[in-house]
């Protein structure tokens, strides 16, 4: 075992006998419920709206796709390769998404949309009572 591994075991198993919890992976900041305009963000039905899960998992209306070797690409920039599948098909795609000065993500090269760049906001969730 490498010592860089046998330390993280035991800080890990000092961390679990202090009762306290190992600290979570913090989420990227393209995370989140994204649509074209706040308007799809209110509709669930909407084909324009996307969500980006635990940092490698992007859904579409019809499309999912699962995201390898992330790399950053500036402050908020990231590249990343796609395997995607929808409407019966499979396919690949290596977009470029960042975060604008305004909040908008950016999407260049996307699997989805007719365009080359799209462009969502971040959509509001409403908390369930």
């Amino acid at each position: 075992m490498r010592a860089a591994t046998k330390f993280a075991l035991v800080l890990s198993l000092g961390a679990a006998v202090a009762g306290a919890c190992a600290p979570a992976f913090a989420a990227q900041p393209y995370e989140g419920f994204w649509a074209s305009t706040k308007k799809d963000c209110r509709d669930d039905d909407s084909p324009n709206r996307m969500s980006i899960e635990g940092g490698n998992r992007l859904y579409w209306y019809e499309t999912r796709c699962r995201a390898s070797e992330i790399t950053a690409d500036g402050k908020l920039g990231w590249k990343m390769k796609l395997a995607c599948e929808g409407e019966g098909e499979k396919f690949r795609s290596n977009p470029k998404v960042s975060i604008a000065t305004d909040g908008k993500l950016v999407m260049d090269n996307g699997p989805v949309g007719q365009a080359k760049r799209q462009t969502y906001v971040r959509c509001e969730i409403a908390k369930k009572r």
